[in-house]
């Protein structure tokens, strides 16, 4: 098999401000053999003519428009028109690694997998990057039944998905991907990659898992996710409608279905928070460690999310939320009234006193890294900043 031909297919609505960079990353893939689609969904900024500019300079590209008909649909339009034996899926405000490409192919190339899998980098507006992989041994797998599908959608022991259900960090054969779209919901708009990803599955003979990240997945706080959608509880009931048909057309079809329960639970999750502002994260059972260093002490929480929501409740039990003098977040943008609390910039450090801040994440590679930010930018002593590993018993 010599240089098979990739067609990497990019929906795109609304996103001129990060178009150039997405595009030419892809046209920088150091392996040559690509056809890149873009597929403009009614965009009403300057995205339309970006993608013209680019397919003047670049014969690979093709662009086709359609009237916003969503993600399922411009996803599905590029693979009916595409003429690459692969597909790769490529969001308009992301980009990738100029190897990416070759590093997939090349493994694909060696095993003729229906499936590469590699893991993706989650780059957030203050620079932080986090890479999330799937939850199996890198390699090569065949007997799916036994080591992929069992803890596909839903890992209990680490309460999420055992296989990432993205398919931006994959590469698929088109044959069997156009067949997956035949039957799929295009009314389905949130989810829609996991029921895609699990329908192909299902098809698929062989996936390789690979433990290295090419793509750069950007997490924007005003990025459709995260907007308020009546539709989003619609949403929820079809798509789970939608995976159950799909999981019953299975031999053992008990062995998704109770997966399938956690995730629309977390779907769930997301409708909650962003309808309603109710983190879930802060539920379920939480144990600190900080009484030592809260006694007579004027504290400052860093953090809003579902650690920080549950150190505040805490602090409210041992009657200290008095000693808090400041609430801070990178990101304070409608967490005031998520925490009945005024949440306010880390800026404010610099303008009142007090005795220690207590950095509230669960992770300690991202707690050093605002560790770090923080004595670079304050005049800060390092013992006066402080972390130490939460215990969370999630609530689902």
């Amino acid at each position: 098999m010599r240089d098979p031909m990739i067609s990497v297919i990019v929906p795109i609505y609304n996103s001129e401000k990060y178009l150039d960079k997405c595009i030419n990353s892809i046209r920088n893939q150091t392996y040559k053999n690509i056809e890149i689609i873009l597929i403009n969904d009614g965009s009403s900024d300057g995205s339309l003519d970006i993608c013209l500019k680019h397919q003047k300079n670049d014969p690979r590209i093709k662009v086709f428009t359609d009237i916003n008909k969503g993600l399922i649909n411009s996803r599905k339009r590029g693979v009916e028109c595409a003429h690459g034996e692969l597909i790769g899926f490529v969001d308009s405000d992301d980009w990738i690694d100029d190897d990416m490409y070759m590093q997939l192919i090349t493994i694909f190339m060696e095993t003729d997998s229906d499936i590469v899998s590699s893991g993706i980098m989650h780059d957030n507006e203050q620079g932080i990057s986090t890479c999330v992989f799937d939850n199996y041994e890198e390699g090569y797998y065949t007997d799916l039944e036994r080591y992929i599908y069992p803890t596909m959608l839903h890992d209990d022991s680490i309460h999420r998905f055992g296989l990432n259900c993205n398919l931006v960090n994959k590469i698929f054969k088109k044959k069997l991907l156009q067949k997956t779209y035949i039957d799929i919901n295009t009314d389905v708009f949130y989810g829609e990659d996991c029921l895609t990803l699990c329908s192909y599955c299902l098809s698929a003979k062989s996936i390789y898992i690979l433990k290295k990240s090419y793509y750069h997945y950007n997490i924007r706080n005003n990025s459709m996710c995260y907007q308020k959608d009546e539709r989003l509880l619609k949403n929820s009931y079809l798509l789970y409608s939608e995976m159950k048909r799909v999981f019953n057309n299975y031999k053992e079809p008990n062995v998704f279905l109770r997966q399938l329960r956690k995730y629309i639970l977390k779907i769930e999750c997301h409708n909650l928070e962003i309808l309603y502002n109710i983190k879930v994260g802060a539920l379920g059972v939480w144990k600190f460690d900080y009484e030592k260093e809260i006694q007579d002490s004027r504290i400052i929480i860093y953090g809003a999310g579902g650690c920080g929501q549950a150190l505040y409740q805490y602090l409210q039990t041992q009657k200290l939320d008095n000693h808090i003098v400041a609430w801070v977040d990178k990101n304070p943008s409608n967490k005031s009234e998520q925490c009945f609390y005024k949440i306010e910039t880390p800026d404010k450090i610099a303008e009142i006193e007090f005795d220690i801040i207590i950095i509230a994440v669960l992770s300690k590679k991202i707690a050093m890294e605002i560790k770090e930010d923080l004595l670079k930018k304050y005049p800060i002593k390092r013992e006066h900043v402080i972390w130490k590993q939460s215990e969370h018993i999630p609530f689902f």
